[in-house]
């Protein structure tokens, strides 16, 4: 049935591609957080349910990352108590008139905020006593051997693996909608190194995450997202929305790559799996202003042709200025 769940890893988690370095040498790279096709597969999600996520849980706190048009006064306090937030003025991002010529640091991006502060946040463009959380993970190097003839050598070379580790206490939050029963031992595995995880049910009281906003203005990514330009093959880091977009914040695009079934080219009656060609996935915390009316009434993933939304990507928070 349709409800929430945390997923908490029992260890390290190992997600990503080797890389070679050297003839002898490679690194596993740690992409995090999970998409959506792997917590989908660590689900074991059936074809008729939908996916949202994912999000960070933490007692019992909705945390998604902080937008990147927010900014703090310079100071030497380790994590914002007093943040603010940037405005579309004259054709540009500018920061609040009180602070223009003062130095700024720019940290959206960097931190976690929760879902009730980020409400108040946006509305008001600035917050007090920010309970911001810095990303309750870490990366890990882990160092091996090298391989030779796919052999592990005594010695030289390097051979690296890197793996996320997270806080206790946190958990990597999903909304599954459909008729979805968890596994019964409650016990599932996510990454390439098979790491257990809990899949628990959580109750989530709050609705901002799918609330509603006929007039909308703009909106905030929540989660990764993969869009492209019409028919095009290439990637942008903006929804292909039918009223176009007015202004945007986002970071740079992050390599993905998925499994996909194509006709083998030996044997047009076979299909095989290849990897799909390079894709650049926007991250989390994208700011977007609508040009014309918004594609959405209701905060959620954007439907797109792909039917990329049914497994998380690109859940807009909808706002309105």
């Amino acid at each position: 049935m349709t409800g929430w769940y945390a997923i908490t890893p029992a260890g390290t988690v190992a997600i990503g591609n080797l890389t070679p370095i050297g003839q002898n040498s490679g690194q596993v790279g740690c992409r995090w957080p999970p998409n959506g096709h792997q917590l989908a597969a660590c689900l074991n999600l059936p074809k008729d349910c939908q996916l949202w996520g994912p999000f960070w849980y933490f007692g019992r706190d909705i945390y998604v990352t902080l937008p990147l048009l927010v900014y703090r006064l310079v100071s030497p306090e380790p994590i914002p108590k007093e943040i603010f937030r940037m405005q579309w003025r004259d054709e540009q991002w500018r920061v609040r008139p009180e602070h223009q010529g003062k130095e700024i640091e720019i940290v959206g991006g960097r931190y976690l905020i929760g879902g009730n502060s980020l409400k108040t946040f946006w509305k008001t463009g600035e917050l007090r006593n920010a309970q911001l959380q810095e990303p309750p993970w870490k990366t890990l190097t882990l160092s091996q051997n090298s391989r030779e003839d796919f052999q592990v050598k005594d010695e030289g070379g390097f051979f690296a693996e890197m793996t996320t580790l997270m806080n206790p206490g946190w958990s990597i939050l999903v909304k599954v909608i459909g008729n979805y029963t968890p596994p019964n031992s409650n016990w599932s595995f996510l990454g390439a190194g098979g790491t257990p995880v809990v899949i628990t049910p959580v109750q989530v009281t709050d609705s901002w995450l799918e609330a509603e906003c006929p007039n909308a203005t703009g909106a905030i990514l929540l989660t990764a997202a993969l869009w492209q330009k019409g028919n095009d093959k290439v990637s942008i880091p903006y929804p292909p929305v039918g009223g176009g977009i007015k202004a945007y914040a986002a970071e740079t695009g992050v390599p993905w790559q998925s499994w996909k079934r194509v006709r083998d080219r030996h044997d047009q009656e076979k299909r095989v799996q290849v990897l799909t060609p390079g894709e650049w996935m926007t991250p989390a915390g994208a700011v977007y202003l609508w040009e014309g009316v918004a594609p959405l009434q209701k905060s959620a993933p954007l439907p797109d042709n792909f039917n990329r939304h049914v497994l998380g990507y690109g859940h807009l928070w909808l706002f309105e200025d």
